[in-house]
Protein backbone atom coordinates (compact mmCIF):
# COMPACT_ATOMS: atom_id res chain seq x y z
CA UNK A 1 0.00 0.00 0.00
CA UNK A 2 1.20 3.44 -1.17
CA UNK A 3 1.56 6.15 2.02
CA UNK A 4 -0.21 9.29 0.74
CA UNK A 5 3.91 10.82 1.12
CA UNK A 6 4.85 8.84 -1.77
CA UNK A 7 1.78 9.82 -3.91
CA UNK A 8 2.66 13.81 -3.11
CA UNK A 9 6.54 13.40 -3.23
CA UNK A 10 6.52 13.83 -7.41
CA UNK A 11 3.88 16.18 -6.92
CA UNK A 12 5.98 18.74 -4.33
CA UNK A 13 9.12 18.64 -5.73
CA UNK A 14 7.79 19.16 -9.08
CA UNK A 15 6.45 22.23 -7.62
CA UNK A 16 9.64 22.96 -5.39
CA UNK A 17 11.52 22.74 -8.88
CA UNK A 18 9.66 25.42 -10.51
CA UNK A 19 9.54 27.55 -7.62
CA UNK A 20 13.53 27.30 -7.57
CA UNK A 21 13.25 28.20 -11.42
CA UNK A 22 10.95 31.22 -10.77
CA UNK A 23 13.06 32.55 -7.90
CA UNK A 24 15.79 34.65 -10.02
CA UNK A 25 12.49 36.14 -11.96
CA UNK A 26 11.86 38.07 -8.22
CA UNK A 27 15.11 39.11 -7.88
CA UNK A 28 14.68 42.10 -9.69
CA UNK A 29 13.54 46.01 -8.59
CA UNK A 30 10.01 47.47 -10.15
CA UNK A 31 10.93 50.72 -10.17
CA UNK A 32 8.23 53.88 -10.38
CA UNK A 33 9.27 57.01 -12.18
CA UNK A 34 7.72 60.35 -10.65
CA UNK A 35 9.17 63.04 -12.75
CA UNK A 36 8.42 66.81 -11.04
CA UNK A 37 9.85 70.52 -11.31
CA UNK A 38 10.68 72.26 -8.41
CA UNK A 39 7.00 73.86 -8.39
CA UNK A 40 6.08 70.04 -7.81
CA UNK A 41 4.17 70.29 -11.98
CA UNK A 42 4.44 66.86 -13.61
CA UNK A 43 6.62 66.40 -16.59
CA UNK A 44 6.55 64.48 -19.61
CA UNK A 45 9.62 62.56 -21.61
CA UNK A 46 12.01 59.62 -21.95
CA UNK A 47 13.74 58.62 -18.32
CA UNK A 48 16.52 56.25 -18.98
CA UNK A 49 18.33 54.11 -16.64
CA UNK A 50 22.02 52.93 -17.75
CA UNK A 51 24.05 50.81 -15.81
CA UNK A 52 27.58 52.42 -15.02
CA UNK A 53 29.55 49.56 -15.64
CA UNK A 54 27.60 49.25 -19.04
CA UNK A 55 25.31 46.93 -20.11
CA UNK A 56 21.82 47.50 -20.79
CA UNK A 57 20.02 50.62 -20.75
CA UNK A 58 16.35 50.35 -19.38
CA UNK A 59 13.56 53.03 -19.97
CA UNK A 60 10.11 54.80 -20.01
CA UNK A 61 8.12 57.36 -20.99
CA UNK A 62 6.15 59.35 -18.57
CA UNK A 63 2.62 60.17 -18.65
CA UNK A 64 1.45 62.76 -16.16
CA UNK A 65 4.62 62.90 -14.84
CA UNK A 66 4.93 59.01 -14.11
CA UNK A 67 6.12 55.46 -15.50
CA UNK A 68 7.34 52.37 -14.13
CA UNK A 69 10.46 49.98 -15.59
CA UNK A 70 10.01 46.50 -14.18
CA UNK A 71 12.55 43.75 -13.48
CA UNK A 72 15.59 46.42 -13.21
CA UNK A 73 18.70 44.53 -12.06
CA UNK A 74 20.17 46.18 -8.66
CA UNK A 75 22.78 48.44 -8.98
CA UNK A 76 24.48 51.45 -9.83
CA UNK A 77 22.99 53.55 -12.55
CA UNK A 78 22.75 56.91 -14.21
CA UNK A 79 19.44 58.53 -14.72
CA UNK A 80 18.99 60.89 -17.76
CA UNK A 81 15.60 62.53 -18.50
CA UNK A 82 14.68 63.85 -21.74
CA UNK A 83 11.63 66.15 -21.66
CA UNK A 84 9.40 65.96 -24.46
CA UNK A 85 9.58 70.07 -24.68
CA UNK A 86 12.35 72.45 -22.55
CA UNK A 87 15.92 72.14 -21.47
CA UNK A 88 17.69 68.30 -20.79
CA UNK A 89 18.47 68.19 -16.87
CA UNK A 90 22.20 67.16 -15.76
CA UNK A 91 22.62 62.96 -15.64
CA UNK A 92 22.20 61.66 -11.99
CA UNK A 93 23.74 58.80 -10.29
CA UNK A 94 21.44 56.19 -8.65
CA UNK A 95 21.09 53.02 -6.76
CA UNK A 96 18.24 50.59 -7.50
CA UNK A 97 18.10 47.90 -5.32
CA UNK A 98 18.35 44.13 -5.69
CA UNK A 99 14.86 43.88 -5.31
CA UNK A 100 11.03 45.44 -4.47
CA UNK A 101 9.69 47.99 -5.54
CA UNK A 102 11.50 51.75 -5.82
CA UNK A 103 10.37 55.25 -6.42
CA UNK A 104 12.74 57.32 -8.38
CA UNK A 105 12.49 60.98 -8.16
CA UNK A 106 13.61 62.78 -11.28
CA UNK A 107 13.56 66.77 -11.18
CA UNK A 108 12.73 68.63 -14.01
CA UNK A 109 14.04 72.09 -14.87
Amino acid sequence: MRTPFRRLAPLCLALLGLATLAAPALADALVVVEVRTEDGERVDGEVTLRPRGGGDAFSCTTENGECQIPHVPGGRYTVRFEPSEGDTPTEQPVMIPAEGRVTLHVAAE
